[in-house]
This record gives C-alpha cells, structure tokens and sequence, in this order.
C-alpha cells in the first residue's frame, strides 16, 4: 500500500510542477477572467423573511403595525391606553377561494359591562397577510381605521405659527 501511495503522489507531483512550468513559460495572458458584475442602478427590494403561521404571530404583527403608526409621545399614550383597556384578542385564518389566506386579528370587549373607553375601541379587526402586512379591516364598522386614523392624528406635529 505505502509502494502505490509513493509511486501515485510522486506521479501527481510531477503533474503539478509540469503544470506550473506551462503556465509560467506561456505567461498568464491566455487565462481570462470574467469581469465581475456591475450591480444594478435600482435598489433591490428586500424579500420579506416574516411568514406568519399562528394567530399568536399575526395578533404581534398588529401591535407592531400600531406601534409603527405611534410616532409621538401622545399617540403612544394613546396605544398604551388602548392596549390596557382591550385585552381579549383573538386571530382566525381565512381561506379564499383562489387558496390564499389571510389572518383575521380582532379585539372583541363586548362582552365587558359598563365599558368607560371608546367606543370603537370595543371591537376592532384587521386583515394581515402571511408576509406580514397589515390593513385595517372594514368589518365592526371598520373601527380598525378609526383606531388608527388617531395614532396619525396624534403622530402629527405641531402646527407652525
């Protein structure tokens, strides 16, 4: 075994060095190189990595879709506010007929007696998609937008005078 190892690496070593040989007598000129690629003027839009598979996971992408629109201090007293008064939420998946889905987020309170907040607080739904996008649903008198129609509201700034 050590006989044909010898006779195999020395017949391999010769190659090599008969190899480096040609190439450096012929010089490097005849070996070409693809140019690298010029990248591209637009910018690629970045390929989402959320894929939202549980109720858990799109109830998240609407608080996090709210917290985007809070931007200042009052709009996010007003999420906290929100947030603490309406605490029963819940997620179902609904199949088209074309075999997508969508996630549909809603915050039920109505079963709560004496309810002191807004009323459009009480119910409220959103569609969110399984990339993570999030819209408002015109379901319960659509008062997901008014929800956020206040975040923005309060998000804006001040008038200059």
């Amino acid at each position: 075994m050590r006989r044909w190892f010898r006779r195999h690496y020395a017949s391999l070593t010769v190659i090599i060095m008969l190899l480096a040989a040609v190439i450096t007598a012929s010089g490097c000129e005849g070996l070409t190189f693809p140019a690298p690629e010029e990248p591209s003027p637009e910018p690629e839009k970045p390929v989402s990595t959320t894929f939202l598979n549980s109720g858990d996971r799109a109830t998240l992408a609407v608080y996090e879709h709210l917290l985007s629109l809070a931007v200042s201090h009052e709009a996010k007293d007003y999420l906290a506010e929100f947030s603490a008064a309406s605490d029963n939420w819940g997620a179902e998946s609904e199949l088209f007929k074309d075999g997508s889905s969508v996630w549909y987020v809603t915050v039920d309170m109505n079963g709560v007696d004496n309810w002191q907040e807004e009323l459009y607080w009480q119910q409220a739904g959103w569609f969110v998609y399984q990339d993570g996008r999030v819209i408002p649903s015109n379901r319960l008198q659509a008062n997901a937008l008014r929800i956020e129609s206040d975040l923005q509201e309060l998000s804006l700034p001040p008038p200059v005078e």
